[in-house]
């Protein structure tokens, strides 16, 4: 429908979902065309005729069950000081991170329903495991992409209400929508790029292997990133989404073997069509090896139903993961929303 004869009611609504913003432009790069961006690794986009043949031969799956909170919510500290490391995972990507003094979230999601919209799409079953309202004071929030799972308008209007102050990170081309949402400091990052922080951290944009889009017109129009949060305490790694793929590997190049990674393990059925752009628990163990990671947790999974996998599967297919590959179970946590872990310090840290 043209604009001019959309009714004015659409045409909020739509502005509100964040379907309207100008694409970015810069200078062409390894991985920006002057017009989409790209991954390290070329990866064909998804063409329709290959979505409606998901859509039209998905096998009926079980409905999902939600799923209680925390008994009890964990106790959060209003700041942690020295080698301290403390993880709070609230839901899906969303975690607390708390290190020497900075309380850090990443994408962060308290909506019922990771869609534009109220009344449609995936809906959440499982409670955060912290409310808002139980949130320290937050200096730095990382969004990875603008997939509506990730940046989610309605959860960061609510945010820059408590903590106007807080500083907004986000790949080239997000800072306009993050913008609208109220926050005055919003940084872009080209991937490499750093950002000095507080308490002598230093916080990297790294590559992903995923895409980005709001909308079936906008894809990969703004760029889609991890963050590796470097410390003297060793180095902490949140990839956003992401496949399987050369970056996790370049990331242990740069930085040793990290202390702490947050790994993706849901969202990747059927593989056909999910495996560029989602690991499997399998992929997700062998990111924790190449990375030399000392301790991960798995993350985005169990909260929507955004694939074909069952509710129960990634979890089960971790743990199967875990054995094949002989990684200990308590250096590749499976938390359900509320869990804490107070992570192990690095013997060799800088």
């Amino acid at each position: 429908m043209p604009r001019a004869l959309r009714p004015t009611w659409l045409i909020s609504l739509m502005t509100l979902a964040g379907f309207h913003r100008s694409p970015y432009r810069g200078p062409v790069s390894d991985n920006f065309d002057g017009k989409r961006f790209l991954n390290v690794e070329a990866r064909s986009r998804k063409s329709m005729s290959a979505f409606l043949r998901w859509q039209f031969s998905r096998e009926k799956q079980a409905t999902w069950i939600d799923q209680p909170g925390p008994e009890v919510p964990p106790e959060v500290p209003a700041r942690v000081d020295g080698d301290e490391l403390r993880v709070t995972y609230i839901n899906h990507a969303t975690l607390l991170i708390q290190h020497r003094g900075l309380n850090m979230l990443t994408d962060p999601v308290w909506s019922q329903r990771a869609s534009p919209f109220s009344f449609v799409g995936p809906k959440r079953h499982h409670p955060p495991g912290l409310s808002l309202a139980q949130l320290p004071p937050i200096h730095l929030i990382m969004v990875s992409h603008n997939h509506y799972d990730h940046l989610d308008l309605e959860s960061l209007r609510a945010l820059v209400e408590r903590f106007p102050l807080a500083t907004v990170v986000s790949g080239l081309g997000n800072g306009p929508l993050i913008r609208e949402t109220g926050f005055k400091n919003v940084i872009e990052l080209d991937w490499w790029q750093a950002l000095p922080l507080d308490g002598g951290l230093t916080l990297h944009a790294v590559p992903a292997q995923h895409w980005s889009a709001r909308t079936r017109s906008d894809t990969n129009e703004t760029l889609w990133m991890g963050f590796v949060i470097e410390s003297p305490d060793g180095p902490i790694l949140f990839p956003g989404d992401t496949g399987l793929g050369p970056e996790f590997r370049q990331i242990h190049e740069r930085f040793g073997p990290l202390r702490f990674a947050a790994l993706p393990i849901g969202a990747y059925a059927p593989r056909w069509f999910m495996r560029d752009y989602h690991m499997n628990p399998d992929d997700a163990v062998q990111a924790h090896r190449q990375l030399g990671s000392r301790s991960s947790l798995a993350i985005h999974f169990g909260t929507f139903n955004l694939t074909d996998e069952g509710q129960f599967a990634p979890p089960r297919d971790l743990r199967k993961a875990l054995k094949e590959w002989q990684v200990d179970a308590n250096d590749f946590r499976l938390p359900t929303p509320g869990y804490q872990w107070l992570i192990p310090p690095v013997d060799n840290a800088p």
